[in-house]
């Protein structure tokens, strides 16, 4: 069973305005989803030295563009950071401890990394989530740099970047609005939709009702992240909590978007175990 503390802390570090999100913290309870994640402090101090070695090499005084090619050469060149092409949907590439250990992992865990780095020496460099392929902007956001931490540093065009958006379905939303920053509660919750997909696939119950609850702490308003709480409740053998959970998600919900199945379940449970009768 994956251990209780790690939704209060889930909580503690992404208490309060965006910018208070404490993403590398967070992240780092993401990683105690495993068994045997590392020391915080020790992860931390990686990336404390890693930045210490961009700072020598990038010299007094480097802008901003000098900065992210130190950060390329010390991530990619001398350690040789690098997209995990070969294992892309492993749950270990979401976890921030082993993506630093092992020096691979998919876009956005490699994007944070180097976010970490850019934070510690000086250069703003902010998330973006472009479509299926996460990445950053570093330096003015009036004169960017876009990076592609996954393909080991690649400097984005912003023209090839619109282009390609403009080539994807967007569900109405402009272009432009895919290459600005998002939120650090954004971040975490991509990374969150990373892992959902990957122990949902596994069928690995324990470890999805674990993302599902991390996901609530960000969207405690989102009813359809209750009522699948409650299906998985049920499947762990835990029927009182189940009957709570889709008691709250019918309540909540359109009734044309509740599941079929979830209503049926729920009359199951309110035959056995009681239950609100009004909304049958």
């Amino acid at each position: 069973m994956v251990d209780s503390s790690i939704q209060q802390d889930f909580q503690t570090a992404t208490r309060g305005a965006d910018q208070a999100v404490d993403l590398f913290g967070a992240a780092m309870v993401i990683a105690r989803l495993r068994e045997g994640a590392r020391d915080p402090n020790e992860v931390a101090r990686e990336l404390d030295l890693l930045a210490e070695d961009v700072r020598r090499h990038a010299g007094d005084g480097a802008g901003p563009e000098e900065l992210a090619q130190a950060i390329d050469h010390e991530l990619f060149a001398v350690r040789g950071f690098h997209g995990n092409s070969g294992d892309y949907a492993a749950p270990e590439n979401s976890y921030l401890d082993v993506v630093v250990e092992r020096r691979t992992g998919i876009p956005i865990t490699l994007s944070l990394v180097y976010m970490e780095v850019a934070q510690r020496v000086g250069l703003r460099c902010d998330p973006v989530g472009y479509p299926s392929h996460f990445i950053v902007r570093c330096g003015d956001p009036e004169s960017p740099i876009y990076v592609d931490p996954f393909n080991q540093g690649v400097r984005l065009d912003r023209a090839e970047l619109l282009a390609q958006l403009h080539g994807l379905n967007l569900n109405g939303a402009h272009p432009e609005s895919f290459l600005a920053a998002i939120t650090r509660r954004q971040v975490l919750q991509r990374m969150l939709n990373n892992l959902h997909a990957v122990f949902r696939t596994r069928r690995d119950l324990e470890r999805w009702l674990a993302v599902v609850e991390l996901h609530l702490v960000l969207e405690p308003w989102n009813a359809q992240l209750v009522g699948e709480r409650g299906m998985l409740h049920y499947r762990l053998g835990r029927p009182s909590q189940a009957l709570s959970d889709l008691e709250r998600y019918v309540t909540a919900s359109e009734p044309r978007t509740v599941s079929s199945g979830a209503l049926r379940l729920l009359d199951e449970l309110r035959l056995r175990y009681g239950g609100n009768e009004e909304e049958s």
